[in-house]
């Protein structure tokens, strides 16, 4: 029994040491470029390694060279059972204020192996409270909504994309390609 003990414990450290000692700012970098290969580019980021987590500071977002949004804050977390990405403070592309809110307070997703088939993740913001779920094997991504007075007042065209429930929230779900 103090065998198994001593082994969990030393498997825990080793786990604990690859990925405190991980170059994660280099595999942010990695990542970075590969995402450019889909025109997606973050810009003026200042990535910083805090030992179990990676957080990126002051990111300009933008897509196919259009800046699209500005972020203040990133914290990426992988442990491989665990994963998580919170994202603050995040304002949108001036254009998009004809069909949605700019600001998003905070987003928050994950991936752990007690639910390995679906990446989910929350956000609250000036359009209300979100709640979408990725399952991975269907390919399918459902977002359920539950709209802010803003959302409801100034934005009710937006909505009219998705199917409202008895809840009062609305579900809009699509089919991805990955």
């Amino acid at each position: 029994m103090v065998k198994i003990f001593k082994f969990f414990i030393y498997l825990l450290i080793l786990v604990s040491a690859i990925i405190y000692f991980f170059p994660k700012v280099s595999g942010y970098y990695l990542l970075e470029k590969e995402m450019a290969k889909y025109k997606v580019v973050f810009s003026k980021e200042k990535a910083v390694d805090n030992g179990f987590s990676l957080d990126i500071k002051h990111a300009n977002l933008s897509y196919e060279a259009i800046k699209s949004a500005s972020i203040e804050n990133i914290n990426v977390k992988i442990f491989g059972l665990y994963n998580a990405i919170d994202v603050e403070n995040v304002k949108l592309l001036d254009v998009a204020s004809s069909f949605i809110p700019l600001k998003i307070y905070n987003i928050h997703v994950s991936y752990t192996v007690i639910n390995p088939l679906n990446i989910v993740g929350n956000a609250q913001g000036e359009f209300g409270v979100l709640h979408l779920t990725l399952h991975v094997v269907q390919r399918k991504l459902q977002v359920v909504l539950k709209p802010s007075k803003l959302m409801l007042s100034r934005y009710a065209n937006t909505l009219r994309y998705m199917h409202k429930n008895s809840n009062g929230e609305y579900v809009y779900e699509q089919n991805i390609k990955l």
